[in-house]
């Protein structure tokens, strides 16, 4: 089953990230792109690993989309070193399939003199210090000068970044025209030519898409929960109704992909204590056009279909393109019951989770009133205890994960203090 190509891999991404920060990802970009070519001089790597190192370096700032303060990305990175690093690293560390590469993303910012042999390997170091270069040639491209200073190529030589590194990028300029095709906007045409070329392995795929969401969702506990969950139950109550393997398959990635257009929605709105103002509810709806802006052309067109008909109602009540049962497949009106389960379930800053038999109440009375699908509403009322011991179980490892986040970055941030500016 081919859920995304290994280019529309790398544009969900940036289409996803650019709703949140378009000065991040540009950054990324040039940064992975001026590593590629010092990378693609040397004639050292595989294809997988060029990949692999271009990824680091398109989403090595990938900690700064946890702070929606960020306007100037060459000036934030200047005075805030740490805590992006570290949170990057931890994300690429436990949610993707890098993990092994990820301590590229933790030490990038620290200074060549620091940093040199920090990592395990020649070849990472290398890499290490090739990042490094990357990200300081693309920074110093965007500063008004003040803060670097015109000769800090020169005066920071082995100081601040590798001489090694800036020799190679000499080189790698002067073959692939680096600079110049970052001014006239090609060097996005060669990133997409090497993801084009390369076929990824489907969990490769699949596990950058977990990564994804994850990483949004971690704005707050409230989102990991409610995807987590949303998934969980769709899983379930698919597996009960006897959905084939292909329905199953499609099922659980229209579930983890439904509310990708909540990044674009304000915190405030997502975090809200009470009940929505109707102005607040209007932009809230809007996350299921957004998710279907992002993904169009992009993902499987069943997955699709699935994420962004889950608040559409089978008596063409629901939102955004209302349409009733005829026009809905069983898979998405499973998410749709699902994500409703998962609404009432779960717990929020200004309520607990529902009593189940107020639980079971409301499913009812939607099935009841043709609102949402009723064989699957009473595959959950039949089985609804299993179904939440199983879930809880599935939450703990889950949430286990978050904490160990919390907890690694509380101890590395501790340790990177040492390296602040006095």
């Amino acid at each position: 089953m081919n859920l995304i190509s290994s280019k529309n891999m790398k544009d969900i991404i940036v289409k996803t990230l650019e709703i949140v920060n378009k000065e991040i990802i540009r950054h990324g970009q040039v940064t992975s792109y001026i590593l590629y070519k010092m990378l693609e001089h040397e004639h050292m790597y595989t294809d997988q690993e060029t990949i692999d190192y271009v990824m680091i370096g398109m989403l090595h700032d990938i900690g700064l989309y946890r702070d929606y303060s960020v306007k100037n990305i060459t000036k934030f990175e200047f005075n805030n070193l740490w805590a992006h690093s570290i949170y990057g690293f931890l994300f690429l560390k436990y949610l993707s399939p890098l993990s092994n590469k990820a301590e590229l993303v933790l030490y990038h910012h620290l200074d060549y003199s620091l940093a040199k042999n920090i990592l395990s390997t020649p070849k990472l170091n290398h890499v290490l210090e090739c990042l490094s270069l990357a990200d300081k040639m693309d920074t110093y491209m965007h500063m008004d000068g003040e803060e670097m200073g015109s000769d800090y190529f020169t005066r920071y030589r082995d100081i601040k970044f590798s001489g090694k590194a800036l020799d190679l990028f000499t080189q790698a300029n002067h073959d692939f025209h680096i600079m110049d095709n970052l001014s006239n906007g090609t060097y996005l045409e060669e990133i997409n030519e090497l993801f084009s070329k390369r076929s990824f392995p489907e969990q490769y795929k699949r596990s950058f898409l977990e990564m994804l969401i994850y990483t949004i969702d971690f704005r707050s506990e409230h989102t990991v929960v409610h995807t987590m969950s949303t998934v969980n139950f769709a899983d379930q109550i698919g597996r009960l109704m006897h959905l084939n393997a292909g329905e199953l398959y499609n099922l659980h990635y229209g579930a983890m992909l439904h509310d990708l257009g909540k990044i674009a929605i304000p915190l405030e709105i997502l975090e809200s204590t009470g009940r929505l103002s109707k102005e607040e509810f209007r932009v809230m709806k809007a996350h299921v056009q957004i998710t279907e802006i992002i993904l169009k052309d992009i993902i499987d067109e069943d997955v699709l279909q699935i994420a962004i008909r889950h608040h559409e109602k089978l008596d063409g009540s629901g939102y955004h393109h209302g349409l009733s049962e005829k026009d809905l497949t069983l898979p998405q009106q499973i998410v749709a019951v699902a994500d409703i389960l998962s609404a009432l379930y779960g717990k929020r800053s200004y309520k607990d989770s529902f009593d189940p038999e107020l639980i079971k109440k409301i499913l009812g009375e939607d099935a009841e009133n043709g609102k949402i699908n009723k064989n699957a509403v009473n595959t959950v009322l039949t089985n609804y205890d299993s179904i939440i011991t199983t879930y809880e179980k599935e939450k703990q490892n889950m949430l286990g994960l978050y904490w160990e986040i919390k907890k690694d970055y509380e101890t590395i941030i501790l340790k990177f203090k040492k390296f602040d500016k006095k």
